[in-house]
């Protein structure tokens, strides 16, 4: 996000010492871009790309071990998932949790933004949504490192459980 390159850049212009936590992309972010799937069958987004869907739990556990252990100093490895999924493959595993199959339908981003906005989304959102999947393609989410792994000392939440018990609930 560019709001969070701009801080980390006034950071460390401060001459201030500072952690800067680089967090995966949230995983219950999933299944705010799924929409309405679960309810009408239809995962309706844009082309899309692969993600390192990252829990907030694995997320606030390595947040922890860093500020007990003061571990980092400046901008950390990125904090992910070890497995990167693209919309394709979440349907597929939402079907999979449902019992029912849950279509994924690609449309382009006008198409998309309008659907959005006629849903009565405020065009911020709508902005960043389309951006979000935009980025997506370009692969900006899909990268995995294991600093995470390292920093709690075991295998992040898979994302196919994540995903399978937030459909549950």
């Amino acid at each position: 996000m560019n709001v969070h390159a701009a801080t980390e850049e006034l950071l460390k212009s401060s001459g201030m010492a500072f952690t800067s936590l680089r967090n995966g992309f949230y995983a219950a972010s999933a299944i705010m871009w799924m929409g309405d799937a679960l309810e009408t069958g239809e995962l309706i987004a844009p082309e899309d790309g692969p993600v390192a869907w990252t829990t907030h739990s694995d997320l606030a556990e390595a947040a922890a071990v860093i500020l007990t252990e003061q571990r980092y100093d400046g901008i950390t490895p990125p904090l992910t998932a070890s497995e990167a999924f693209d919309m394709d493959r979440i349907a597929l595993i939402a079907s999979k949790a449902l019992d029912r199959p849950l279509r994924r339908i690609v449309v382009s981003d006008d198409e998309y933004r309008s659907h959005l906005v006629s849903r009565g989304l405020p065009k911020a959102m709508v902005d960043m949504l389309t951006g979000m999947f935009q980025a997506s393609r370009l692969g900006d989410f899909s990268q995995t490192n294991p600093a995470l792994e390292n920093l709690i000392g075991r295998s992040p939440v898979n994302f196919t459980d994540f995903l399978k018990d937030a459909i549950s609930h």
